[in-house]
């Protein structure tokens, strides 16, 4: 297994650029919550599909996934130690690295159908010259 950093990239970018459109078009609530797993499932994807095979896109997609997440709670935590303060902002990333290990298993299952689906897409073969 190989880290593919050009496809984790691809695929963290893809999941901020999604993430930020559904919160900005979708107002969060009890019912919508489950929207916000869409970006991490699509970047796990996309990294999976970048590369090929299950194992490489599991892994790729996984840590592409976690990377997003790595990088809005670190936003997170330092928006809530300016203006919480530090107990609540130390509850917040407590509670956001256990989401972290959540997150990477959908990323990574993602990412593992992306390699899967670009395996089997390789191996049809192509119209033959006479």
């Amino acid at each position: 297994m190989r880290v593919n950093w050009s496809a984790v990239i691809t695929g963290f970018v893809i999941a901020i650029v999604l993430g930020l459109f559904v919160v900005w078009v979708v107002p969060i609530t009890a019912g919508t919550v489950w929207l916000l797993a869409v970006p991490g499932l699509v970047g796990g994807f996309i990294a999976g599909y970048i590369v090929t095979g299950v194992w490489n896109g599991a892994l790729n997609g996984g840590l592409a996934t976690v990377f997003g997440g790595l990088v809005w709670l670190a936003v997170v935590t330092l928006a809530g130690a300016l203006f919480a303060g530090l107990v609540p902002a130390v509850s917040v990333a407590g509670v956001g690295l256990l989401a972290l290990f959540v997150q990477a298993i959908p990323g990574a299952l993602a990412g593992a159908l992306g390699g899967w689906w670009k395996a089997h897409r390789e191996e049809r073969p192509g119209p033959t010259t006479g």
